[in-house]
């Protein structure tokens, strides 16, 4: 039985991935931490979060002087990043608790189980419910009403866009980290749970943008015509909807 030896690639991969160190900065006056991680790429990039901070991300071969002239060169821009997050608003975390507020199709809402208490919505329930029982009770009601409203919007869209010729399709609703919606060559589109949080028009635009991909499987200009053609103003939605989400 031949043996399989690693490539040297693979050495260095197992040595090095995820390696991190912490890198410091002072211009003028100001002092930048950044996170400095080696992993396999070609070029250093460098990326801001309000959640992770700053993070420079270096190929194995580039050695850490290199990295620090890098961050050197880039401190304006880095500096206009971070003081961008820091100008945001604080984002809005749901607490499952009865009357507590959440968002629903841009409104803020409270869910309770006590008809005598302020509420907008009524579930059943007890006052004395553990935090994790009243969080089922309302994602279970979200994911109920999404059903219907995303079923709605989506023959809805589907009609006024009758002359496009569309493929069948259908709706599947999951709980997504880093995309609103995706559309598979079977008809089948995924739409976030969490878009019941955002206004109706926020919706609509990634409802067309799906269907529009049952016509082009990427974000070519053919794409975005048909964009244009099935809602002419989509860029503004979707401009809401990257603002709101910064926000809840």
């Amino acid at each position: 039985m031949a043996v399989k030896f690693l490539s040297k690639q693979s050495w260095i991969d197992h040595y090095l991935i995820n390696r991190r160190e912490w890198g410091r900065q002072v211009f003028a006056g100001d002092v930048i931490e950044y996170k400095l991680t080696y992993c396999r790429r070609k070029t250093i990039g460098i990326y801001v979060s309000a959640e992770a901070g700053v993070e420079v991300r270096v190929p194995y071969f580039v050695a850490r002087a290199e990295a620090e002239r890098f961050v050197a060169e880039k401190q304006d821009w880095i500096r206009r990043k971070l003081t961008e997050f820091s100008s945001r608003p604080q984002k809005h975390e749901p607490v499952f608790a009865w009357g507590a507020p959440h968002f629903l199709l841009g409104e803020s809402v409270r869910f309770h189980c006590d008809p005598e208490e302020p509420h907008d919505i009524l579930l059943p329930g007890r006052l004395s419910d553990p935090e994790q029982r009243i969080g089922n009770q309302i994602q279970t009601w979200f994911r109920n009403e999404a059903r219907q409203l995303f079923d709605e919007r989506h023959q809805f869209w589907r009609e006024q866009m009758a002359d496009m010729n569309l493929p069948e399709s259908f709706i599947e609703i999951r709980t997504m980290k880093r995309r609103w919606g995706s559309c598979r060559r079977n008809g089948k589109i995924t739409l976030n749970l969490a878009l019941m949080k955002y206004p109706l028009e926020c919706i609509d635009a990634v409802i067309v943008h799906e269907l529009c991909h049952l016509l082009e499987f990427n974000h070519s200009r053919r794409f975005y015509a048909h964009m244009t053609r099935a809602m002419p103003q989509w860029k503004k939605w979707d401009r809401m909807l990257v603002e709101l989400a910064q926000r809840y």
